[in-house]
């Protein structure tokens, strides 16, 4: 009897523990967790029980029910952008559970066009082509930024010299493609509207990715964004807490091409915690001569030459015979950048500060060292003096749950530009120097992706406040300051009592999905002013001395992704432009080719309305091609005019006479274009890319070209990819542009190019990467095989000859 007694007991004691035990398995299967990154929520997170496979998905405050799990499961925390985190059996999981952001390289250049308006979120990209060449993809090719862009052969890029490029955009360049670095614009009140060099100074080595959108994008980004915009998205700080990362990490890379005997040193250290993350990074480039093809197709024998150097010789000037009339000279220059992020967890959000700086020595401007007068050579020394650009910024990220998210940025950036020009044997020059100090603010506020009824929206605020400041002075060619050269009173290149420019905006969104297809609506509000006072002088008397002026403009945009079956889809849109005239507009006295800009107080905003339409069609998962369409009206084109002053159609400047212009609102104008992109595998591991782009651009009131629009260009890639290495052979390529297709004036530069127009070119280029170890990596590469010789359309420099280049990458 009491044997029974002791095993009753002992089997209800046995049920009781069971009880127990599954009790609390249960309890700690239905345990809500918050997942993070520092103190970031992070939705869409995908928990997953691999035994089971039974998952569920975090919400907009990063809350997530665990799956059910048994003590031998094992869960898997997945979400695109992070690293995989896997809680083994036996391991606790407490109220927070952190995930690692992925580190992220420069893996592609990511090209968009029929732009939505919530163009900054991933999710709201409608994506024509995304390009990655070899190079890219595995690190960053030896070359500047303008280098970088060329090679994709989506834009089309000017140079005027080797140590910059003006990326062109549908026909639309410098101050109509608005340039973006980490969310806060590079474009200024000095922006000019010809040529632009300022791309050049973000390091292409501090970048993770590069977003170039094609067509007006004013609803996100305001003024300035006619022809599109070119977002620079540098390294980002990673919050850690992964024990098999370690908290510091670091990599290091030397670059060199033979083409200009360029070396190109980079280093950057990162180092991060559970709620904080910081990166440094510093360049150090430079660039020698550059050296022009020598197989001259085009026919022309002298095209591009330099012959001769000036040079200056016991205190006089002096033509030297140049010894390799093909090595382009005085083009060399060097560049150092420095970046530096700290990024930290405060509850529910994060805030991270930016410091961006980057500065160069003199660099030669080539189209006017290579200019000649009726004496000869005109210029004994004509350069860019060092070019600076500081940004600091602080962002705040702060999620507010189901309402969504909140992202605020403060930035204050400082842009020194100095020009030194000296005629040959002049015993003094000009020195300019131009100073922007540029404040600016965002706050974006973006709806939680958990509304549930297909919906989300996006509202902002924006705002920056120009302070331009110009002089001149003269100078002895050792540059001291001279206090009288026997002149008279210099011009300054902006207005000499001051000038400023001012822009606020505010916009909103709406997306909707309903069903396989999604649909865009924006509208945004946007008001600029300028003010500029000139002090009276003697060298130039203008009808007015103050500048006032303030525009508005209202904008919009709508586009719809609409399936039309299985394998055909399209997106067609319908979107307006603006700019606002900056202070280079309006004030700005320079000379260029023969004529001599002026300022005008009466110049109003250029507006921009156009229809995109793109198809694509993919019949086999391994073939894919776009068409893709857009045709543009501009309205009040901003552009020089011929003018007077008091009557006068001329006036001496730079010891020539030279023709008055202004810019003006001259009217309408009508810009066409298509692109054609595809892709296809050809055989394992080998890839097919071919992309086409043709602008057209017309003035209607007198059917005459437009400006800037450059010929048929494209690229075309056979790509050969293995786990541990790659090969890529690409040809760039451009179409003729006939002399009486350019635009008028000297804006497209035909003094630089052959009698009736720029030839037809192509290169051939070859690529590699290797990786010798897991911690070690190369790049090789050969440009212009052929040594082909030839200008791209409207630039001053010869393009690079054969160059041979070499990358080591090495990460700690």
């Amino acid at each position: 009897m009491r044997l029974k007694l002791h095993s009753g007991f002992a089997f209800l004691l046995l049920i009781f523990s069971s009880a127990i035990t599954f009790s609390q398995d249960s309890i700690q299967t239905k345990q809500e967790v918050r997942i993070v990154n520092g103190s970031i929520p992070i939705p869409f997170v995908a928990a997953i029980n691999i035994s089971t496979g039974e998952s569920s998905i975090s919400d907009a405050d990063g809350l997530v029910i665990l799956p059910f799990r048994n003590v031998n499961d094992t869960l898997v925390f997945r979400s695109m952008g992070y690293k995989q985190l896997m809680v083994l059996p036996g391991e606790l999981i407490g109220r927070f559970l952190p995930m690692d952001e992925m580190p992220v390289n420069l893996d592609e250049v990511r090209i968009t066009s029929n732009i939505v308006p919530d163009v900054g979120i991933n999710a709201g990209l409608v994506t024509a082509a995304t390009l990655s060449t070899t190079a890219i993809k595995n690190g960053v090719p030896p070359g500047n930024m303008a280098e970088l862009l060329q090679s994709t052969g989506q834009l089309h890029v000017q140079q005027s010299q080797q140590g910059g490029g003006s990326p062109v955009i549908r026909g639309f360049e410098a101050n109509r493609v608005l340039l973006v670095v980490d969310g806060v614009r590079l474009n200024n009140a000095i922006y000019r509207s010809g040529h632009l060099q300022n791309s050049s100074t973000v390091d292409p080595n501090s970048i993770e990715q590069i977003q170039v959108f094609m067509g007006p994008s004013s609803v996100r980004f305001g003024s300035d964004a006619l022809g599109g915009v070119v977002h620079f998205l540098t390294r980002r700080p990673r919050f850690r807490s992964d024990n098999s990362e370690s908290s510091v990490s670091s990599l290091f890379s030397a670059q060199f091409n033979s083409v200009n005997n360029s070396s190109v040193f980079h280093g950057t250290a990162e180092a991060g915690g559970p709620r904080w993350g910081t990166v440094v990074s510093f360049s150090a480039s430079k660039y020698g001569d550059l050296k022009m093809g020598s197989r001259r197709v085009h026919g022309d024998s002298e095209w591009g030459l330099v012959p001769f150097i000036a040079v200056r010789i016991d205190g006089a000037d002096s033509l030297m015979a140049n010894p390799d009339p093909e090595l382009q000279s005085p083009t060399g220059y060097s560049q150092k950048d420095f970046l530096h992020k700290l990024r930290f967890g405060i509850p529910g959000g994060a805030i991270e500060t930016n410091i961006q700086y980057s500065t160069t020595s003199n660099i030669s401007r080539f189209d006017k060292i290579n200019d000649f007068s009726e004496e000869g050579l005109k210029w004994a020394e004509w350069n860019y003096g060092p070019q600076e650009r500081l940004m600091t910024a602080i962002s705040w990220e702060q999620y507010l749950g189901i309402p969504g998210s909140l992202h605020t940025t403060l930035a204050y950036q400082n842009i020194s530009e100095s020009r030194f020009n000296r005629l040959f044997g002049a015993a003094f020059r000009e020195a300019r120097t131009e100073e922007v100090d540029v404040y600016s603010m965002s706050s974006i506020w973006k709806s939680s992706p958990f509304r549930g009824d297909g919906w989300k929206f996006e509202a902002g605020v924006d705002g920056q406040w120009n302070e331009v400041d110009s002089q001149v002075e003269a100078q002895d060619p050792d540059g001291e300051p001279v206090v009288d050269p026997g002149w008279g009173v210099l011009m300054t290149r902006y207005p000499n009592g001051g000038s400023n420019m001012g822009s606020f905006g505010a916009f909103s969104s709406a997306k909707r999905s309903s069903g396989d297809k999604v649909y865009h609506l924006g509208l945004r509000y946007s008001h600029a002013s300028i003010n500029a006072v000139f002090d009276a002088t003697s060298a130039l008397s203008l009808p007015f001395s103050e500048i006032h002026t303030a525009n508005g403009a209202l904008t919009g945009s709508a586009v719809a992704e609409i399936p039309l079956g299985s394998n055909v889809s399209t997106v067609s849109s319908i979107a307006s432009g603006f700019r606002h005239p900056n202070i280079d507009d309006a004030t700005k006295i320079r000379e260029k080719g023969g004529y001599v800009l002026i300022p005008n107080d009466s110049i109003k905003a250029e507006y921009l309305y156009s229809i995109d339409e793109s198809i694509t069609w993919q019949p086999h998962q391994n073939v894919s091609f776009t068409a893709s369409g857009f045709f543009s009206i501009w309205v009040d084109v901003i552009s020089p005019v011929n003018s007077t002053l008091y009557g006068e159609s001329t006036l001496e400047i730079d010891g020539e006479s030279a023709i008055i212009q202004m810019n003006k609102n001259m009217g309408n104008a009508i810009i066409r274009g298509a692109r054609f992109d595809f892709t296809t595998q050809v055989f394992p591991n080998t890839i097919f890319k071919s992309t086409v782009n043709l602008n057209k651009g017309t003035i209607i009131t007198s059917d005459s070209p437009l400006a800037h629009i450059p010929p048929t260009f494209g690229r075309s890639s056979l790509e050969y990819s293995k786990q541990k290495w790659s090969i890529e052979t690409f040809v760039l390529y451009s179409g003729k542009k006939n002399i009486d297709s350019y635009g008028p004036g000297s804006t497209d530069n035909p003094q630089e190019t052959l009698s009736d127009g720029n030839p037809s070119w192509w290169t051939l280029n070859i690529e590699s990467h290797l990786e010798f170890h897991e911690n070690i990596h190369a790049q090789f590469g050969v440009s212009n095989i052929l040594d082909m010789h030839y200008k791209s359309f409207s630039s001053a420099i010869s393009a690079p000859g054969r160059g041979v280049y070499i990358a080591l990458h090495a990460t700690f």
